[in-house]
Protein backbone atom coordinates (compact mmCIF):
# COMPACT_ATOMS: atom_id res chain seq x y z
CA UNK A 1 0.00 0.00 0.00
CA UNK A 2 1.51 3.32 -1.05
CA UNK A 3 1.69 6.43 1.11
CA UNK A 4 -1.31 8.08 -0.54
CA UNK A 5 -3.49 5.02 0.08
CA UNK A 6 -2.36 4.80 3.70
CA UNK A 7 -3.17 8.48 4.21
CA UNK A 8 -6.61 8.08 2.65
CA UNK A 9 -7.35 5.06 4.82
CA UNK A 10 -6.22 6.97 7.93
CA UNK A 11 -8.53 9.85 7.12
CA UNK A 12 -11.42 7.44 6.54
CA UNK A 13 -10.86 5.72 9.89
CA UNK A 14 -10.67 9.11 11.64
CA UNK A 15 -13.95 10.17 10.06
CA UNK A 16 -15.65 6.92 11.06
CA UNK A 17 -14.31 7.25 14.60
CA UNK A 18 -15.70 10.76 14.82
CA UNK A 19 -19.13 9.51 13.74
CA UNK A 20 -18.96 6.81 16.40
CA UNK A 21 -18.32 9.21 19.28
CA UNK A 22 -20.65 8.63 22.23
CA UNK A 23 -23.70 10.86 22.69
CA UNK A 24 -22.07 12.89 25.48
CA UNK A 25 -19.26 14.19 23.27
CA UNK A 26 -21.04 17.54 22.85
CA UNK A 27 -20.34 20.57 25.06
CA UNK A 28 -22.30 19.92 28.26
CA UNK A 29 -21.31 23.24 29.84
CA UNK A 30 -22.60 25.15 26.82
CA UNK A 31 -25.85 23.17 26.78
CA UNK A 32 -26.59 24.01 30.43
CA UNK A 33 -25.46 27.63 30.08
CA UNK A 34 -27.66 28.17 27.02
CA UNK A 35 -30.71 26.71 28.79
CA UNK A 36 -30.05 28.88 31.84
CA UNK A 37 -29.58 31.95 29.65
CA UNK A 38 -32.87 31.37 27.82
CA UNK A 39 -34.70 30.99 31.10
CA UNK A 40 -33.09 34.04 32.71
CA UNK A 41 -33.73 36.19 29.66
CA UNK A 42 -37.44 35.35 29.37
CA UNK A 43 -38.24 37.12 32.65
CA UNK A 44 -40.21 34.21 34.11
CA UNK A 45 -41.18 34.90 37.73
CA UNK A 46 -39.75 32.10 39.86
CA UNK A 47 -41.21 33.42 43.12
CA UNK A 48 -44.86 33.01 44.12
CA UNK A 49 -46.20 35.15 46.94
CA UNK A 50 -47.86 33.62 49.98
CA UNK A 51 -51.05 35.51 49.08
CA UNK A 52 -51.13 33.98 45.60
CA UNK A 53 -50.51 30.46 46.86
CA UNK A 54 -53.10 30.81 49.63
CA UNK A 55 -55.65 32.04 47.09
CA UNK A 56 -55.02 29.04 44.84
CA UNK A 57 -55.33 26.58 47.73
CA UNK A 58 -58.56 28.08 49.11
CA UNK A 59 -60.57 29.02 45.99
CA UNK A 60 -62.59 25.75 46.00
CA UNK A 61 -61.07 24.75 42.66
CA UNK A 62 -58.74 21.76 43.22
CA UNK A 63 -57.85 21.76 39.52
CA UNK A 64 -55.61 24.81 39.93
CA UNK A 65 -53.88 23.70 43.12
CA UNK A 66 -50.11 23.53 42.60
CA UNK A 67 -48.12 20.49 43.68
CA UNK A 68 -46.36 21.48 46.92
CA UNK A 69 -42.86 20.24 47.73
CA UNK A 70 -41.07 21.01 50.99
CA UNK A 71 -37.30 20.65 50.83
CA UNK A 72 -36.96 20.96 54.62
CA UNK A 73 -35.34 18.27 56.73
CA UNK A 74 -37.77 15.38 57.41
CA UNK A 75 -37.82 16.07 61.15
CA UNK A 76 -38.78 19.70 60.59
CA UNK A 77 -41.35 18.74 57.95
CA UNK A 78 -42.96 16.40 60.48
CA UNK A 79 -43.23 19.24 62.99
CA UNK A 80 -45.01 21.62 60.63
CA UNK A 81 -45.69 22.04 56.92
CA UNK A 82 -48.23 23.45 54.50
CA UNK A 83 -51.22 21.16 54.11
CA UNK A 84 -50.99 18.84 51.10
CA UNK A 85 -47.20 19.06 50.77
CA UNK A 86 -44.83 16.20 50.14
CA UNK A 87 -41.32 16.23 51.56
CA UNK A 88 -38.22 15.85 49.38
CA UNK A 89 -35.19 16.99 51.41
CA UNK A 90 -32.96 19.20 49.31
CA UNK A 91 -29.86 17.08 49.78
CA UNK A 92 -31.66 14.08 48.26
CA UNK A 93 -33.83 16.02 45.80
CA UNK A 94 -32.19 14.67 42.65
CA UNK A 95 -32.32 10.98 43.49
CA UNK A 96 -34.39 8.98 40.97
CA UNK A 97 -36.91 7.81 43.56
CA UNK A 98 -37.62 11.39 44.63
CA UNK A 99 -37.84 12.76 41.09
CA UNK A 100 -40.42 10.04 40.41
CA UNK A 101 -42.68 11.69 43.01
CA UNK A 102 -43.04 14.84 40.89
CA UNK A 103 -46.19 15.35 38.83
CA UNK A 104 -46.36 15.58 35.03
CA UNK A 105 -44.65 18.66 33.62
CA UNK A 106 -47.93 20.42 32.83
CA UNK A 107 -48.89 20.71 36.52
CA UNK A 108 -47.44 23.71 38.37
CA UNK A 109 -45.07 22.93 41.25
CA UNK A 110 -44.33 25.19 44.21
CA UNK A 111 -41.26 24.41 46.28
CA UNK A 112 -40.58 25.89 49.71
CA UNK A 113 -38.02 25.76 52.50
CA UNK A 114 -37.48 27.72 55.72
CA UNK A 115 -36.70 31.31 54.72
CA UNK A 116 -36.59 31.31 50.92
CA UNK A 117 -33.06 30.17 50.10
CA UNK A 118 -33.10 26.36 50.14
CA UNK A 119 -35.85 25.71 47.59
CA UNK A 120 -34.99 28.23 44.90
CA UNK A 121 -32.16 26.15 43.41
CA UNK A 122 -34.30 23.08 42.76
CA UNK A 123 -37.08 25.35 41.45
CA UNK A 124 -34.80 26.94 38.86
CA UNK A 125 -33.31 23.63 37.73
CA UNK A 126 -36.78 22.06 37.40
CA UNK A 127 -37.73 24.96 35.12
CA UNK A 128 -34.67 24.26 32.98
CA UNK A 129 -35.90 20.67 32.74
CA UNK A 130 -39.32 21.78 31.48
CA UNK A 131 -41.37 21.78 34.70
CA UNK A 132 -43.55 24.78 35.63
CA UNK A 133 -42.02 25.56 39.00
CA UNK A 134 -42.07 28.46 41.46
CA UNK A 135 -40.64 28.91 44.93
CA UNK A 136 -42.86 30.24 47.72
CA UNK A 137 -41.51 33.73 48.39
CA UNK A 138 -39.92 33.83 51.87
CA UNK A 139 -41.15 30.21 52.22
CA UNK A 140 -42.31 29.23 55.74
CA UNK A 141 -40.95 32.46 57.24
CA UNK A 142 -43.39 34.42 55.09
CA UNK A 143 -46.22 31.86 55.26
CA UNK A 144 -46.54 31.49 59.03
CA UNK A 145 -45.58 33.32 62.21
CA UNK A 146 -45.15 29.98 63.97
CA UNK A 147 -41.42 29.52 64.50
CA UNK A 148 -41.73 25.74 64.93
CA UNK A 149 -41.92 25.63 61.13
CA UNK A 150 -38.51 27.30 60.76
CA UNK A 151 -36.46 24.45 62.18
CA UNK A 152 -32.85 25.65 62.56
CA UNK A 153 -33.37 28.82 60.50
CA UNK A 154 -33.40 32.36 61.87
CA UNK A 155 -36.25 34.72 61.07
CA UNK A 156 -35.30 38.02 59.49
CA UNK A 157 -34.48 40.69 60.83
CA UNK A 158 -32.32 38.80 63.30
CA UNK A 159 -29.91 38.53 60.35
CA UNK A 160 -29.97 42.27 59.65
CA UNK A 161 -26.52 43.88 59.46
CA UNK A 162 -25.30 47.35 58.55
CA UNK A 163 -22.06 46.78 56.67
CA UNK A 164 -20.56 49.38 54.33
CA UNK A 165 -21.76 49.93 50.78
CA UNK A 166 -19.69 51.50 48.02
CA UNK A 167 -20.26 53.66 44.97
CA UNK A 168 -19.70 54.33 42.08
CA UNK A 169 -19.64 51.11 40.00
CA UNK A 170 -16.39 49.19 39.66
CA UNK A 171 -14.69 48.68 36.31
CA UNK A 172 -13.91 45.03 35.66
CA UNK A 173 -11.42 43.17 33.50
CA UNK A 174 -12.81 40.05 31.84
CA UNK A 175 -10.81 36.85 31.86
CA UNK A 176 -12.19 33.53 30.76
CA UNK A 177 -11.31 30.16 32.20
CA UNK A 178 -14.22 27.78 31.96
CA UNK A 179 -14.73 25.02 34.56
CA UNK A 180 -14.00 21.56 33.19
CA UNK A 181 -16.45 18.74 33.87
CA UNK A 182 -18.50 16.10 32.07
CA UNK A 183 -21.29 13.81 33.23
CA UNK A 184 -21.42 11.53 30.21
CA UNK A 185 -25.19 11.99 30.01
CA UNK A 186 -27.04 12.28 26.75
CA UNK A 187 -29.49 15.17 27.18
CA UNK A 188 -30.07 18.38 29.13
CA UNK A 189 -32.39 16.93 31.77
CA UNK A 190 -30.03 14.05 32.58
CA UNK A 191 -27.04 16.40 32.71
CA UNK A 192 -28.88 18.78 35.05
CA UNK A 193 -29.92 15.98 37.41
CA UNK A 194 -26.42 14.50 37.50
CA UNK A 195 -24.76 17.85 38.11
CA UNK A 196 -27.32 18.99 40.71
CA UNK A 197 -26.95 15.71 42.58
CA UNK A 198 -23.17 16.15 42.54
CA UNK A 199 -23.51 19.70 43.87
CA UNK A 200 -25.72 18.50 46.71
CA UNK A 201 -23.34 15.65 47.55
CA UNK A 202 -20.33 17.97 47.61
CA UNK A 203 -21.72 20.73 49.82
CA UNK A 204 -25.30 21.39 50.91
CA UNK A 205 -24.55 25.03 51.82
CA UNK A 206 -26.34 27.25 49.30
CA UNK A 207 -25.75 30.64 50.90
CA UNK A 208 -23.33 32.64 53.04
CA UNK A 209 -24.37 35.01 55.79
CA UNK A 210 -23.44 38.66 55.64
CA UNK A 211 -21.22 38.09 58.67
CA UNK A 212 -19.28 35.32 56.93
CA UNK A 213 -18.74 37.39 53.78
CA UNK A 214 -17.72 40.48 55.74
CA UNK A 215 -15.27 38.39 57.76
CA UNK A 216 -13.56 37.20 54.57
CA UNK A 217 -13.37 40.72 53.18
CA UNK A 218 -11.89 42.25 56.33
CA UNK A 219 -9.51 39.58 57.66
CA UNK A 220 -6.38 41.03 55.98
CA UNK A 221 -5.99 37.86 53.90
CA UNK A 222 -6.63 38.93 50.32
CA UNK A 223 -6.27 35.36 49.08
CA UNK A 224 -9.57 34.28 50.63
CA UNK A 225 -11.66 37.28 49.55
CA UNK A 226 -14.90 36.24 47.90
CA UNK A 227 -15.57 37.41 44.35
CA UNK A 228 -18.86 39.31 44.69
CA UNK A 229 -21.30 39.27 41.77
CA UNK A 230 -24.16 41.75 42.19
CA UNK A 231 -27.11 40.79 39.98
CA UNK A 232 -29.32 43.79 40.76
CA UNK A 233 -30.31 46.36 38.16
CA UNK A 234 -27.37 48.65 37.23
CA UNK A 235 -29.11 51.75 38.66
CA UNK A 236 -29.57 50.06 42.06
CA UNK A 237 -26.00 48.76 41.98
CA UNK A 238 -24.79 52.32 41.33
CA UNK A 239 -26.64 53.59 44.41
CA UNK A 240 -24.64 51.28 46.63
CA UNK A 241 -22.99 47.86 46.53
CA UNK A 242 -20.49 45.74 48.42
CA UNK A 243 -16.99 47.09 47.85
CA UNK A 244 -15.31 45.26 44.98
CA UNK A 245 -18.54 43.74 43.64
CA UNK A 246 -19.03 43.45 39.88
CA UNK A 247 -22.46 44.07 38.39
CA UNK A 248 -23.99 41.45 36.11
CA UNK A 249 -27.79 41.87 35.87
CA UNK A 250 -29.69 38.64 36.61
CA UNK A 251 -31.03 38.28 33.07
CA UNK A 252 -27.50 38.30 31.61
CA UNK A 253 -25.48 36.15 34.03
CA UNK A 254 -25.28 33.08 31.76
CA UNK A 255 -24.21 34.87 28.60
CA UNK A 256 -20.69 33.95 27.50
CA UNK A 257 -19.34 37.47 27.89
CA UNK A 258 -20.49 37.59 31.53
CA UNK A 259 -19.51 34.04 32.43
CA UNK A 260 -16.08 35.21 31.23
CA UNK A 261 -15.91 37.43 34.33
CA UNK A 262 -16.20 34.54 36.77
CA UNK A 263 -13.05 32.94 38.26
CA UNK A 264 -13.62 29.18 38.72
CA UNK A 265 -10.89 28.88 41.35
CA UNK A 266 -12.34 31.52 43.71
CA UNK A 267 -15.36 31.51 46.00
CA UNK A 268 -18.11 33.46 44.25
CA UNK A 269 -20.85 35.14 46.29
CA UNK A 270 -23.94 36.30 44.41
CA UNK A 271 -25.79 39.30 45.86
CA UNK A 272 -29.25 40.54 44.94
CA UNK A 273 -32.03 42.43 46.73
CA UNK A 274 -33.28 39.86 49.25
CA UNK A 275 -31.27 36.69 48.66
CA UNK A 276 -33.76 34.47 46.87
CA UNK A 277 -32.82 35.12 43.24
CA UNK A 278 -29.15 35.17 44.25
CA UNK A 279 -29.32 31.65 45.66
CA UNK A 280 -31.09 30.38 42.54
CA UNK A 281 -28.36 31.95 40.41
CA UNK A 282 -25.56 30.56 42.57
CA UNK A 283 -27.14 27.09 42.39
CA UNK A 284 -27.02 27.11 38.59
CA UNK A 285 -23.47 28.50 38.66
CA UNK A 286 -22.51 25.62 40.95
CA UNK A 287 -23.99 23.20 38.41
CA UNK A 288 -21.82 24.90 35.78
CA UNK A 289 -18.78 24.15 37.93
CA UNK A 290 -18.22 27.42 39.78
CA UNK A 291 -17.70 27.62 43.56
CA UNK A 292 -20.74 29.82 44.15
CA UNK A 293 -22.99 30.79 47.07
CA UNK A 294 -25.81 33.28 47.45
CA UNK A 295 -25.61 36.12 49.98
CA UNK A 296 -28.23 35.24 52.59
CA UNK A 297 -31.03 37.84 52.49
CA UNK A 298 -29.06 39.74 49.84
CA UNK A 299 -28.48 43.48 50.25
CA UNK A 300 -31.46 43.56 52.59
CA UNK A 301 -29.36 41.58 55.06
CA UNK A 302 -26.14 43.45 54.29
CA UNK A 303 -27.27 47.06 54.74
CA UNK A 304 -30.02 49.04 56.47
CA UNK A 305 -29.97 51.58 53.63
CA UNK A 306 -33.24 51.06 51.73
CA UNK A 307 -31.84 52.74 48.62
CA UNK A 308 -30.04 49.50 47.78
CA UNK A 309 -33.37 47.60 47.60
CA UNK A 310 -34.68 49.43 44.54
CA UNK A 311 -38.34 48.49 44.04
CA UNK A 312 -38.20 45.68 46.60
CA UNK A 313 -39.50 45.85 50.17
CA UNK A 314 -37.71 44.81 53.30
CA UNK A 315 -39.13 41.77 55.09
CA UNK A 316 -41.60 41.63 56.81
CA UNK A 317 -43.22 44.85 55.61
CA UNK A 318 -45.79 43.31 53.27
CA UNK A 319 -44.57 39.72 53.19
CA UNK A 320 -45.41 38.40 56.65
CA UNK A 321 -48.58 36.31 56.80
CA UNK A 322 -50.03 33.83 59.25
CA UNK A 323 -51.59 31.20 57.03
CA UNK A 324 -52.28 27.70 58.38
CA UNK A 325 -49.65 25.03 58.75
CA UNK A 326 -50.11 21.37 59.62
CA UNK A 327 -48.54 20.82 63.02
CA UNK A 328 -48.13 17.42 64.57
CA UNK A 329 -49.00 17.42 68.26
CA UNK A 330 -46.53 15.67 70.54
Amino acid sequence: MNAIARTARGLLFAALAALALPAYAFDEFELVAEAANRFAANGHAVLMTADRLHALLTDADPANDPFLVSVCAPGDFAKAHIKGSINIPRGAFWKPGNLAKLPPKDRPIVTYCYTGTGAIGPAVVLNLMGYKTSQLEWSLMGWSRNDVALGPATRFPESQQDYPIAAPPKEVQMTYVRPAWATGKANLAEILVARADAVEAADKTVCMTAEAVQALLTDADLANDAYIVDIRAPADYARGHIKGAVNIPAAKVYQDCYLAMLPPARRIVVADYNGQTAVGTSYVLSILGYNARGLQFGMMGWSKDDRVLGPHKRFPADSQRDYPIVQVAK
